[in-house]
């Protein structure tokens, strides 16, 4: 049955429990949270595809399946905030894989560089869409990796504008977070975490060729010691957006290196990944 067809025609759009009880079963990482947060959940993802429009491209056909997995992943951050922090998003495009997307970067001489890279995610800014590789947001054997709720992250910290890794603080659910106590949080982890990050780069041979089978197997046994993935030193907003994942997907690791940033990722989202699963 294609279910996600009949969504938008009905006035109370209801997932069915055999799908919804698949979607559990395949997301480890929501297995921690008790009755009444799934029934939230699920009442949340059925709003959220009322709401937003998901759509398949590069040839992918959107079936009931991948939506309810996209939005299941999608509304973790938010189920104890407000669909609101979705406000901005047009919507969500799925590809069957990578797809490739435009960069530009100004350099150090104000000569601006452009090239087209393959991604697996990326969420638009101003009014834009959050647009995702289906088999990177189906992947869950990379630890801490989950690359819906990093876009996700992303379209929440994109609230105040530009991401910069400061979401916007909310009067109803945040009065007990002050910006200077967040700022300095994220940056003393930041900068910490790249120095981590560059004491390891120091480490890999002169020719390092992430191609090379025998580089990339060094590569990640020597950065496997990070409590992050390493694309998390790219800029704050990415920190934010890693650290997030890593927060809701695999969190000790995180709460261990950077407890400050974990206890604020925490009152938040409102959440306690590392309570639930004690």
């Amino acid at each position: 049955m294609q279910w996600i067809k009949q969504l938008f025609s009905r006035s109370k759009p209801s997932i069915p429990d055999p799908l919804w009880q698949a979607t559990i079963a395949r997301l480890p990482f929501l297995h921690f949270l008790g009755s009444q947060d799934l029934a939230a959940l699920k009442h949340l993802c059925e709003q959220l595809l009322d709401k937003k429009t998901m759509t398949g491209a590069g040839g992918l056909e959107l079936t009931d399946d991948i939506a309810v997995m996209i939005a299941a992943q999608a509304c973790l951050p938010v189920l104890h905030l407000t669909l609101d922090l979705y406000d901005d998003m047009a919507g969500i495009i799925v590809y069957p894989a990578e797809f490739v997307v435009p960069q530009a970067e100004v350099d150090e001489a104000g000569v601006v560089h452009e090239w087209r890279e393959p991604v697996s995610g990326e969420a638009i800014g101003a009014g834009g869409a959050v647009v995702l590789s289906w088999q990177d947001a189906d992947a869950f054997d990379v630890p801490g990796y989950n690359v819906v709720i990093h876009e996700f992250a992303h379209k929440i910290d994109m609230g105040n504008g530009d991401a910069n890794g400061c979401p916007p603080f909310l009067s109803a659910f945040h009065r007990d977070i002050g910006l200077q106590e967040w700022k300095e949080a994220f940056s003393s982890a930041y900068d910490d975490f790249l120095s981590r990050v560059e004491s390891l780069d120091a480490g890999l041979p002169e020719n390092f060729d992430p191609d090379d089978p025998h580089h990339a197997q060094h590569y990640d046994e020597l950065f496997a010691s990070l409590p992050l993935d390493p694309y998390a030193t790219q800029n704050p907003a990415e920190f934010f957006a890693v650290a997030t994942e890593a927060f809701f997907v695999q969190p000790t690791p995180l709460a261990q290196a950077y407890p400050r940033v974990y206890d604020l990722l925490s009152r938040y989202y409102r959440q306690d990944p590392m309570i639930s699963r004690a």
